[in-house]
């Protein structure tokens, strides 16, 4: 045999496998060759499409470099004006020009009849453009072609404001401000009322003034400098009101209550003892929430402050004491206090009823210890006035003031609950000039008949002005009366 074995393997002759490894090579190397070959051709193309984008790249970015060479880049701007396009002096006259209107810009400022011309070129006002322009012109124009580029391509996501300031002389401004400020302001004119006679006033006007607040206007006038405005202003300064304007004060000088009493029957000095008490409220004027004491107003009833002898009640008889006839001055200023709806803080009736007023609508007075006292609860002013009218024969007290209620009417309503309370004392006088008994053992003469006493209530009854509908009703007071004595004279001679 030719073959020979080697373990498992199938010897081959040396020149069979020289043939087989040529017949491999020959099959291979050309492989490969084709595959290096093809990995040339694909990195040459690569190489040469990559250089081409990049020659493209290149021309565009150049383009872009080249297109903004002349003018301001895209989304540059100086205080919010658009420069794109615009070369640089373009850019400097069209700045210059509009602030340059700025400026000059004349506005007028109006009160009244009253104007000022406000010039911002005359407050020192200036803008420094040229830094800002330059810088904005800076963008895109220096460093390498991407660094430019890089710089335009940020500014079109990135927006670039540049701040030119505009500044002005802060005291030129001030002071226009100040002279404006002098022209307008002015305290306001109150009203005033003056008493020319009974139930006689006399008014003045009033007026409104006002002030400029200066702050806010300088301002709205440094805002007009740094960034225009209006070429027309209207001030509107503080109106400052008068206290009181004349129509407060003629509505507040409305009647509210008054009183008037019978002194018919009194003598002269008891009605000189009532004319003398209202002279001291004769125009006076009560201020809102002060307190009225009559007492403290009238003073001591005595012969050196010029009243008389008169008639006057002590307890249950009838006297003859020093400012007898007071209490119904005390008491007519009661009823127009009650009827001006003012509040009362003292009062007292009197021992016996009295024949001037109503049950219950009395104020007794003394100098020890009983008075009358009120308070203006208005928000005005009260005026009082008070006399004696000797023909008619009566006194009279008016309240002047602002009504509480424009839409109240007020009435003082008496209720008698018992009329026959009887004492039975009699009091007895001495007949000292004899005019009517002479003798003590002659038999007593009647002087005066006395009268059962009284249990009563009065009140204050509220009325719709307009409709005339009750709308309140409340008690002032409930009194009891004691009967009066009668009063019989007695002689004071003996017989011989």
């Amino acid at each position: 045999m030719n073959s020979r074995r080697a373990g498992k393997q199938t010897y081959k002759p040396h020149s069979v496998r020289k043939r087989r490894q040529r017949i491999i090579k020959r099959l291979v190397i050309p492989a490969v060759l084709a595959t290096v070959l093809i990995s040339v051709i694909v990195v040459v193309t690569r190489m040469v499409s990559t250089k081409i984008a990049e020659n493209k790249e290149a021309q565009r970015i150049q383009q872009m470099i080249q297109t903004y060479q002349n003018t301001f880049l895209p989304n540059v701007t100086i205080n919010g004006t658009e420069l794109t396009g615009y070369t640089l002096e373009e850019a400097h006259q069209a700045l210059e020009q509009k602030y340059a209107a700025r400026i000059h810009q004349e506005v007028t400022l109006t009160f009244g009849e009253k104007s000022w011309k406000f010039v911002p070129e005359q407050m020192g006002a200036r803008i420094d453009l040229a830094s800002q322009v330059e810088k904005a012109w800076a963008y895109g124009k220096t460093g390498g072609e991407m660094e430019r580029y890089e710089e335009i391509m940020t500014l079109l996501e990135e927006p670039v404001d540049l701040s030119a300031e505009l500044t002005y002389d802060r005291a030129a401004l001030e002071q226009f401000v100040l002279n404006i400020k002098q022209e307008i302001d002015c305290q306001p004119v109150n009203a005033t009322r003056r008493i020319v006679d009974n139930e006689k006033f006399e008014f003045t006007d009033s007026s409104v003034g006002y002030s400029l607040d200066a702050k806010a206007l300088m301002d709205q006038l440094a805002g007009v400098i740094l960034t225009g405005g209006a070429d027309r202003i209207e001030l509107t300064p503080e109106v400052l009101e008068p206290n009181p304007s004349r129509q407060e004060l003629e509505e507040s000088t409305i009647l509210l209550g008054e009183c008037t009493t019978s002194l018919a029957g009194s003598s002269h000095s008891r009605t000189n003892n009532v004319n003398l008490a209202l002279g001291y409220f004769n125009y006076l004027e009560i201020q809102p929430g002060e307190k009225v004491s009559f007492n403290k107003v009238v003073g001591k009833r005595t012969e050196k402050n010029g009243f008389s002898k008169a008639p006057e009640y002590a307890g249950t008889t009838v006297i003859t004491g020093i400012g007898g006839g007071v209490c119904q001055a005390s008491t007519t200023v009661y009823g127009a206090v009650l009827r001006a709806g003012l509040d009362i803080l003292e009062r007292h009736p009197h021992n016996m009823t009295v024949a001037y007023v109503k049950p219950s609508q009395d104020a007794a007075v003394s100098d020890d210890d009983k008075d009358m006292r009120f308070q203006n609860n208005t928000d005005s002013t009260l005026v009082f006035f008070a006399w004696v009218d000797s023909v008619k024969e009566e006194a009279t007290v008016k309240i002047y003031g602002k009504p509480i209620d424009t839409n109240i009417r007020i009435e003082i309503l008496s209720e008698v609950i018992q009329t026959d309370i009887r004492g039975g004392k009699i009091t007895y006088e001495q007949d000292t000039d004899g005019d009517r008994v002479w003798y003590v053992d002659d038999p007593p003469v009647l002087l005066s008949q006395g009268k059962p006493g009284m249990h009563s209530k009065a009140y204050r009854v509220y009325y719709d002005l307009t409709t005339g509908e009750q709308l309140d009703k409340k008690k002032l007071s409930e009194d009891v009366y004691e009967p009066q004595n009668d009063i019989y004279l007695v002689g004071v001679h003996t017989r011989n």
